[in-house]
């Protein structure tokens, strides 16, 4: 059932030079406009595209998955190139020659996280390279099971747009997202990928002769899973509120200068206060912070916003520069605390009912008090999802504010 994507016949080892932090540039020879990617994971490729703008210091790189744009910071070598990847504690390293790009993805904060890497100029090239018609036409909902290797299978709605071969459109669970998917179908088969640095994800689901999905899902250097869908326009998930099982919380935690930073200080009294947990290496909680950075700025007289961030290291410098990266790219112009390590988040707040996804939101009115619980976040790539959660946000913010 399942179409083998093409792999690479060798892989070449970056240059030495590749990892060096030199910041000596040469304009003789940088990459310009779209490559397809690929990384190779498990077997199989998961392809993206990066976008090349500008000329030696000035060079820009963008990877590019369905409608989102996201940037990297670039650096060249003689022959090897470095894309840090936007907010992200990974980055793709390769040597340029020709028009081909070859390397390896590497996530810095995991001992020997890292896979093949390589990208070529493309002229109109499809994601996929991929034979065959499409003879199913996967637009519109998808009630959808993932099993995820432990426990019940986990409820998703997949949300498709398809034009041609063309395919794009993302998984929602109560968790959060999968982001933006993009990809191709072949026959009665889709083929879907997303990269940002922080995550690789491959997704292939066929459809059967009894008009049910059949799908695999590849996440990562280990990650496989299996997941299964039919068409159902009305299903929708379980709300992501949180039962308040608790009507007061409490916490104290460094600031990126160090300094300790409690709800009772006076800069958070008087007025409704949003507490967002976070994580720097988190793609939805990017998402979030993105959205809440310019809303903040347009309600910022009404409410205050801070947020804890559980980061992948129990280092406070690691976790400063983290989560400083992250403030200043999103234009997130509230308080960060350094609240410890990612597994430590339930233990901050152990009576939120159910475990706690990233991002999770909580609503305190003015004296004080737990109002609300929102657990995991749909965004942008989910499109109504991500309305009828702006919608439900500024909901209770008018009442919170109202009081």
């Amino acid at each position: 059932m399942w179409q083998k994507l093409l792999t690479y016949s060798s892989f070449i080892l970056l240059l030495a030079s590749c990892q060096s932090t030199s910041t000596t540039t040469s304009t003789e020879s940088y990459p310009q406009g779209k490559y397809r990617a690929a990384i190779q994971l498990q077997g199989n490729e998961v392809p993206f595209f990066i976008q090349f703008e500008g000329e030696g210091a000035n060079l820009k790189a963008y990877i590019l998955n369905s409608d989102e744009r996201l940037e990297t910071d670039v650096l060249i070598k003689e022959d090897s190139i470095i894309m840090d990847i936007n907010v992200f504690d990974a980055s793709l390293r390769a040597k340029y020659t020709d028009t081909i790009l070859t390397g390896e993805w590497v996530k810095h904060y995991v001992k020997n996280y890292r896979a093949p890497f390589k990208a070529a100029l493309i002229n109109g090239q499809q994601r996929f390279k991929l034979e065959g018609n499409p003879a199913y036409n996967f637009t519109g909902k998808w009630e959808t099971y993932f099993s995820l290797g432990s426990g019940e299978p986990r409820p998703a709605v997949g949300n498709f747009r398809q034009e041609g071969n063309h395919i794009s459109g993302s998984f929602a669970l109560a968790s959060g997202d999968f982001r933006y998917l993009e990809g191709n179908v072949s026959d009665s088969t889709f083929y879907l990928s997303t990269f940002n640095g922080e995550e690789a994800k491959l997704f292939i689901g066929h459809l059967n002769d009894s008009g049910e999905l059949i799908g695999k899902y590849l996440n990562g250097l280990t990650g496989n899973y299996s997941f299964t869908a039919k068409p159902n326009e009305n299903f929708r998930l379980a709300s992501k509120d949180r039962k308040v099982s608790t009507q007061t919380i409490n916490f104290s935690f460094p600031d990126l200068q160090g300094n300790i930073v409690s709800l009772s200080d006076p800069q958070f009294m008087g007025k409704p206060l949003i507490v967002q947990i976070f994580g720097s290496w988190c793609p939805s909680c990017m998402d979030e912070t993105k959205y809440l950075g310019q809303w903040y700025n347009d309600n910022k007289e009404r409410i205050e916003i801070v947020a804890l961030a559980f980061e992948k290291k129990d280092d406070f410098q690691y976790a400063k520069a983290r989560v400083e990266k992250s403030k200043n790219r999103l234009n997130a112009d509230y308080t960060f605390l350094i609240a410890g390590h990612e597994k430590d988040a339930s233990k901050v707040f152990p009576t939120i009912d159910g475990p706690i996804y990233f991002p999770t939101t909580l609503y305190i009115d003015k004296n004080g008090l737990l109002r609300k619980v929102h657990s995991g976040f749909n965004g942008p790539s989910t499109g109504p999802l991500f309305e009828q959660w702006k919608a439900d946000h500024q909901a209770i913010v008018e009442e919170l504010v109202k009081e």
